[in-house]
């Protein structure tokens, strides 16, 4: 298991690069389980930060527990009394003053907010007190409730226009999970470890380093394992929903294959108008869906759109565990998961494609002058391209991806062929690949050597 920071290096020097040059105020957002709270503790630390875990509990329950965080700074006083958060922030300024260079985080931000209406404009007052003074504190919000913490960096907020800096923290990539895999994990088995657990570093460090089937009966079907109602505890305790049921109900019906909003909307017995205003953009916001619409030039394929689960264990959940949760109540843990390593193969291939865009849009050199990576279907959904680079006006490239036991051949190359002449004159010039994970039989390879076209084993997605 990793017991380090993985993928974080931009962030980890930008937070201590602001730390060394105070005053500052720092808004750092991202959704629960993705690390904010453990990078903040890996980029900032000593005697002189103060590390506040906001809780929801009445307004003077908070003060008293920052008081006591606070009174670290005088060992041997008599404890601290906090009256509101003006005491506490000015009791801060004068221990900077004192003491020299001091940072507060308060995590969690959204907690204090809630029970004190004026906090956000009494952190402007004494922000601009600090920063006009020169007064040498960094103080950092923290929070995952998305939608509230970036309002703090909106037109309207008191806080706007303050901070600094104000980074957005993101699950990990494919490529990053390999921290917590087993060493000697091959890229096959990394890539379903991703299918399952996704780029959340608490559920991989949840799951540990052993084999992934190990993980699937003991780390998330067990009725008492730590993963097993996880996403159903997180959407619970969203800010803004207070009843859970249709959020569960729009993400069951994605997982049983109904997607557009139309489909979705029935299937839960809801208005579409509220479906798409309500659920969908909230689940949206909260990176659990995504919509998806084929990549064409001008956006002209909006019509064709649909939505999908994007996040790896919530699409894994929402399809084996919700599900079969009376079964697994019974102790059939077992028997479910034999079904699931069955389809496993069938679960992974959608990944497979997430996985080659993300490749292509970050690491390749072949997605180097592509403006936007996606994917592409007609009309009637009779012809798919899994893998889409565009430029402003043409198409730069046009990829299949194969999650099949055996190697691709000829027939792929000529779909790939056909769709493309489907796609017609802004797609003559695109380079052609085909990503396997079994690689290639010899007549592909050998055509694909005359004719130019990329041939991409998932060895070479981890190079």
């Amino acid at each position: 298991m990793a017991n380090r920071l993985v993928d974080r290096t931009r962030e980890l020097q930008r937070l201590r690069q602001v730390a060394a040059a105070p005053p500052a105020l720092v808004v750092l957002r991202g959704r629960r389980r993705v690390g904010k709270s453990y990078l903040l503790r890996s980029a900032l630390s000593g005697p002189r930060v103060l590390s506040f875990q906001a809780e929801q509990q009445p307004l003077p329950l908070q003060l008293t527990a920052f008081a006591r965080e606070c009174s670290r700074l005088i060992p041997g006083s008599p404890p601290l009394a906090f009256a509101n958060w003006s005491d506490g922030f000015s009791f801060l300024d004068g221990q900077a003053k004192a003491g020299g260079p001091l940072i507060c985080i308060l995590d969690e931000f959204q907690y204090l907010a809630a029970n004190d209406g004026s906090l956000e404009s009494t952190i402007q007052l004494w922000w601009d007190r600090w920063d006009h003074n020169e007064t040498p504190v960094v103080l950092v919000l923290s929070g995952s409730a998305l939608s509230f913490m970036a309002g703090l960096l909106g037109g309207q907020a008191p806080t706007h226009g303050r901070s600094v800096y104000r980074p957005l923290l993101l699950p990990l990539s494919y490529r990053d999970i390999a921290a917590f895999a087993p060493k000697d994990a091959s890229a096959i088995e990394l890539i379903e470890r991703f299918a399952v657990l996704g780029g959340t570093p608490q559920y991989q460090r949840w799951g540990g380093p052993g084999p992934l089937r190990g993980v699937i009966e003991e780390v998330i079907l067990s009725p008492d394992a730590p993963l097993h109602r996880d996403p159903e505890h997180l959407i619970r305790e969203e800010d803004g929903i207070r009843e859970p049921g249709p959020y569960f109900g729009t993400l069951q019906a994605i997982a049983d294959g109904y997607t557009t909003p139309t489909e979705i909307a029935r299937r839960i017995g809801a208005k579409s108008a509220q479906l798409s205003t309500t659920y969908l953009q909230r689940l949206e916001e909260l990176g659990y869906v995504t919509k998806m619409t084929p990549l064409e030039p001008g956006g002209k394929g909006a019509s064709r759109a649909y939505w999908k689960i994007s996040d790896p264990y919530f699409r894994f959940w929402f399809r084996y565990v919700l599900p079969n949760s009376s079964r697994l109540a019974r102790g059939r843990i077992k028997e479910v998961a034999a079904e699931i390593n069955s389809n496993l193969p069938t679960f992974t291939g959608p990944i497979l494609e997430d996985i080659c865009r993300d490749w292509v849009g970050s690491v390749s050199p072949l997605g180097a002058s592509a403006h936007e990576i996606g994917s592409w279907w007609s009309r009637k959904s009779n012809i798919e391209i899994d893998v889409v680079a565009l430029d402003k006006e043409s198409y730069t490239l046009l990829g299949a991806c194969k999650w099949w036991r055996g190697p691709v051949g000829e027939n792929v190359l000529d779909d790939l062929l056909d769709a493309r002449a489907a796609l017609g004159a802004k797609a003559n010039s695109a380079e052609l690949a085909l990503f396997s994970k079994a690689g290639f039989n010899d007549k592909v390879t050998t055509r694909a050597q005359r004719e130019g076209v990329h041939l991409i084993t998932v060895d070479d997605l981890f190079k």
